[in-house]
């Protein structure tokens, strides 16, 4: 496995060119092969929605899963789509691939959804339907690996739903106490929310952070310190996911599920990890291993995300820019901060300032003010 993931690792490093299977030599394509994993999808209708990480496409008459899977952690999704065009909300799921592995997938009409089949397909059955297996797509294999370095099974055990799916529209169940709560409604939208309740089985089971329960029992100068440093959220959250590697490996999660799995709450979820980073003037000194990675996975989070949809943040409520001049703030005032880190910030900063014209040193007493007539 691991002889596999050098030689794989190496491919990798060749041309984009040859990044495509179907530019590879035929032994580079029959190692992938040999150690790669496969998905097998059956019943699956004609014109899906079908993807695999950073790769998407319409499925076609002859489509029955994929092969060459990369082991590892892996995000697969899918959306049924009408007669007339129309998109359903997605429906994925992560799954670690083993070596070898032959993992099948039975497609549901009545529910739309994958489910696993009791078909037990074997690696002689795989090979004879070799051509309507797609090959992974490794051209996008290395933006992949960017975005989820530091997930691991445990991080995707431990915050994927009960039910395992993980839906861009949670479904909801029939609200048993809907009738009292009907009649107490006042619009026709309190009415229909009464009428329903969220299924708790089927939501991302993020951590819990919990502002005002952790400011209780504080006093006034003590909440003001909570707000201005966020390091003893830093700490708990470490102790709760177990590790630095697994905290960033939520974080991670957060960001895959959002751009790719279409749930707003785990952009929400991500927009607060982030904000408690970069808030905790403590934790920049107590854990700098932990900090130089949080900006390498911010890096490759905003290099994926579309400019223009931080434009849109930024007018709205000008979450990210106030956030991260904050941060920047911070190396500028705190001493005797690890060197690498602080040229891995100032790095990053220009990076951000170039990128998307992003000014960080603005003094907020001469920021335009904005009146509302």
């Amino acid at each position: 496995y691991n002889e596999y993931k050098s030689y794989l690792s190496r491919e990798l490093r060749m041309s984009t060119v040859k990044r495509h299977v179907r530019d590879m030599d035929q032994d580079s394509v029959n190692k992938l092969y040999r150690n790669g994993a496969f998905l097998v999808v059956q019943d699956m209708p004609l014109n899906t929605e079908f993807g695999i990480d950073y790769s998407s496409w319409s499925t076609g008459a002859k489509f029955g899963g994929l092969k060459m899977i990369p082991p590892g952690v892996h995000f697969v999704f899918y959306s049924a789509v009408s007669k007339q065009g129309n998109v359903a909300p997605r429906t994925g799921f992560f799954h670690h691939f083993k070596p070898h592995e032959i993992l099948v997938k039975r497609y549901d009409s009545s529910s739309e959804q994958l489910s696993t089949s009791e078909d037990d397909v074997s690696m002689e059955q795989v090979k004879s339907m070799d051509t309507s297996l797609a090959p992974y797509p490794f051209e996008h294999y290395q933006r992949w690996c960017s975005l989820t370095t530091h997930v691991t099974v445990a991080t995707v055990e431990r915050v994927q739903p009960q039910c395992v799916n993980i839906y861009s529209a949670t479904p909801l169940l029939h609200n048993p106490n809907s009738v009292t709560d009907v009649e107490k409604a006042n619009s026709v939208e309190e009415k229909l929310d009464a009428a329903f309740i969220q299924d708790d089985s089927k939501v991302m089971r993020f951590l819990k952070i919990e502002t005002k329960k952790d400011m209780k029992g504080l006093s006034g100068s003590e909440i003001t310190s909570f707000f201005m440093d966020s390091s003893s959220l830093i700490e708990k959250l470490i102790t709760q996911t177990g590790s630095e590697g697994e905290l960033l490996g939520e974080l991670e999660i957060a960001f895959v599920v959002f751009l790719l799995g279409h749930v707003y709450s785990s952009f929400e979820h991500w927009k607060n990890l982030v904000n408690i980073f970069c808030r905790a003037r403590q934790s920049l000194h107590e854990h700098p291993d932990l900090y130089k990675n949080f900006i390498r996975t911010l890096h490759f989070h905003l290099k994926e995300t579309p400019s223009d949809f931080f434009v849109d943040i930024v007018s709205k409520n000008n979450f990210l820019t106030t956030t991260l001049k904050i941060f920047f703030e911070t190396f500028r005032e705190e001493k005797d901060l690890q060197r690498e880190l602080v040229e891995r910030a100032d790095k990053f900063k220009a990076h951000l300032e170039k990128k998307f014209n992003w000014d960080f040193d603005y003094d907020e007493d001469d920021a335009p003010v904005v009146v509302t007539i």
